[in-house]
């Protein structure tokens, strides 16, 4: 097992870097994990950091694999801030998990949130000269 290797930024996974790289290369300046956003889940109060800043309000979040909790804050925070805009870029659309038949990209559709796979380089770089 390789041991995580982590940039002077620190990104805290290798997506994150890869992608910093690549909007980098195609020179786009995106500060990472710059803005807090806050948000409640009942009883209780949270912040959420999204990885890169687009421009105000609009970010771009890089995951690996996207747990229960990270699709619960998704849908949390679109609908507590619906003038956020935030694209989901997921490393690949593999299955929610090994018992669903729903992926990433399908199950956020449904909850109505912007998503690509790192792949999809012209849907990523759409979106950010949109909103630059």
């Amino acid at each position: 097992m390789r041991p995580k290797h982590h940039t002077v930024a620190a990104y805290k996974s290798g997506l994150e870097e890869r992608f910093q790289k690549a909007t980098t290369d195609l020179g786009f300046t995106l500060p990472y994990e710059m803005d807090r956003i806050k948000y409640v889940i009942p009883a209780s109060k949270h912040t959420y950091t999204p990885d890169f800043t687009v421009t105000e309000n609009v970010y771009v979040e890089t995951k690996g694999l996207w747990t229960g909790a990270d699709r619960k804050k998704a849908v949390l925070i679109k609908e507590q801030h619906p003038h956020i805009h935030i694209l989901y870029v997921f490393y690949r659309d593999q299955k929610l998990s090994k018992k669903s038949s729903t992926t990433y990209l399908a199950w956020a559709t449904k909850n109505g949130l912007e998503a690509c796979t790192f792949a999809d380089k012209p849907s990523w770089i759409s979106y950010i000269e949109k909103h630059i």
